[in-house]
């Protein structure tokens, strides 16, 4: 669980990096994006990553202790 939660951390933070860069339309256009944007997806990514590093560490004692 924890495994699949991690990647959709990661898949969410990462689109919204992908997002955050394109071009927008209408009245707003290609303002300046703030640089505190920035800071919760590279925040999401890095716990995403986090997670699923301890995700697979749980899965190899889970096995190592069923041996």
């Amino acid at each position: 669980m924890t495994i699949i939660i991690s990647l959709f951390i990661i898949g969410l933070a990462s689109y919204r990096l992908w997002s955050l860069d394109q071009p927008k339309v209408g009245p707003v256009g290609d303002g300046e994006v703030p640089a505190f944007a920035y800071t919760s997806m590279y925040f999401g990514i890095f716990a995403g990553i986090c997670f699923f590093v301890i995700g697979v560490l749980r899965i190899i004692f889970e096995f190592r202790n069923k041996r």
